[in-house]
């Protein structure tokens, strides 16, 4: 007894310690279009599998140690999931009728068929009385209170009911009322970028006390959901920061806002992303206040990495300060030609990255400049377009059935984004004022929506 004892032990300690369970999602697409594949989205990982002839599929996500969300998409819809380690869910729907239809069933369905309902309920089923998750509140500041709140509360009260009458594990429970708080303060937030400080009441953000911020940092990295709720709330907390993302010229108000961060979320991830965004943006549009609010974001910052990357945007934004030349660039138009800036000596030249799949980009085209380019008809103005990101039919057809094309513009594409690094594009739609002899007179500067102010820049740079 004790050799065959002694050898079970033995053989227990080479085989190393227990494996993660195998974890497993598969499932059919009724009706879904062929040609794609199914795609998983696991922590920053993008895993991909083939749609059988029948619609089906599976993935075996290997290695997986913890709770995590994740992400579901084929053919243009999408989905979020919820696995826990040993999971073996089967998913269920009929694609022309995506999220009205999802179910689940096997181990793991209870939770994310919560998900699938909680989904349609509140973001992309028939419209309620509440506002979507994927809205933001309008109307007075205590009616945008109002609207959030009853989002929230309806939130939480679907998720208790549920509970009750299903098995939902703790941990899930505690993930979900965690993305429910944080989806509601981001709301707030941003409605607040959306008005002036004198418009909201002076308690107005006393909301982020009751915020789980330092909770999120936690899952900071766990994946590109938890990620991307973190992402949502510091971009609107930069501007309760900030007003307008603006930072001051004063130098005491870098340490205020400091102080403010400090008692409102803590020192925590989400602070010094809030405080760095607004850095890096300052640099490019702002450097006065850049510069004013930089010796406290040296007292207070700790990390190397971001220090070296704030002292390398300086430097590189004075490459695009007014009077510097312009990169130079030589691009394919629309016909085929070849085109270079320096084709455009003697004019004033307003160029605009952008793309066709930018929301913002497509607005500012459709809806701002043409009146923008009318008004400069038979001009020294030349409206030069670089898309980047394109592929050249969708461009093409873009120009064509948008009409965008017009004898005062020239449109060209950028296979890559050598162009947009060199301009040290860091958002779509980004705009650049160039002189006549090919030197910036501002970049980022106007776009075409803002009307009399682009008008002005334009006349004054003609002026020259």
């Amino acid at each position: 007894m004790l050799p065959s004892l002694w050898l079970l032990a033995l053989g227990s300690a080479f085989a190393g310690p227990p494996q993660p369970p195998r974890t497993v999602l598969s499932g059919r697409l009724d009706h879904a279009p062929a040609g794609d594949s199914v795609q998983l989205l696991v922590g920053e990982k993008r895993m991909k599998a083939p749609l059988g002839p029948n619609g089906d599929f599976r993935f075996e996500v290997k290695d997986l140690k913890q709770n995590m969300p994740m992400g579901f998409s084929y053919a243009g819809q999408r989905t979020e999931l919820y696995l826990i380690p040993g999971d073996q869910l089967v998913m269920h729907l009929d694609f022309k009728d995506f999220d009205k239809t999802l179910t689940y069933s096997g181990r793991g369905s209870e939770v994310n068929n919560y998900l699938a309902q909680a989904l349609y309920k509140y973001a992309y089923g028939p419209a309620n009385e509440f506002l979507r998750i994927q809205d933001f509140p309008k109307g007075t500041p205590a009616e945008a209170r109002q609207a959030s709140d009853a989002l929230r509360q309806s939130r939480r009260e679907f998720l208790a009911s549920y509970a009750k009458a299903h098995v939902l594990p703790a941990s899930f429970q505690r993930d979900e009322r965690l993305s429910i708080d944080i989806t509601w303060a981001t709301m707030l937030l941003a409605y607040a970028a959306r008005h002036e400080p004198a418009e909201l009441p002076t308690d107005y953000y006393a909301f982020l006390a009751q915020t789980p911020v330092r909770e999120l940092c936690q899952h900071l990295g766990r994946s590109i959901i938890d990620n991307s709720l973190l992402a949502n709330f510091v971009m609107g907390y930069q501007y309760r920061l900030a007003p307008k993302g603006q930072l001051s010229a004063d130098p005491a108000e870098g340490p205020r806002l400091y102080q403010t961060a400090a008692a409102e979320v803590g020192d925590t991830r989400a602070a010094n992303w809030a405080v760095e965004m607004l850095l890096f943006d300052n640099i490019r549009t702002n450097r006065a206040g850049a510069l004013a609010f930089y010796p406290a974001f040296r007292q207070h910052n700790r990390d190397s990495a971001t220090a070296r990357a704030v002292r390398q945007a300086f430097v590189s934004r004075q490459r695009l300060d007014a009077g510097q030349p312009a990169p130079a660039f030589a691009l394919r138009d629309n016909t085929g030609k070849q085109v270079s800036l320096s084709d455009f000596k003697g004019k004033v030249v307003y160029l605009d990255f952008w793309g066709t799949w930018c929301g913002p980009c497509m607005h500012e085209m459709t809806e701002a400049a043409p009146a923008l380019k009318k008004q400069f008809e038979g001009r020294d103005v030349v409206f030069l377009y670089i898309s980047v990101g394109d592929a050249e039919a969708k461009w093409q057809k873009t120009l064509v059935d948008k009409q965008f094309t017009s004898a005062n513009s020239v449109h060209l594409r950028s296979g890559g984004n050598e162009e947009a690094i060199a301009y040290q594009v860091n958002g779509y739609p980004s705009y650049y004022l160039i002189d006549r002899e090919g030197r910036f007179v501002q970049a980022y500067t106007s776009r075409p929506s803002e009307g009399a102010k682009t008008v002005a820049a334009i006349e004054a740079a003609l002026a020259r």
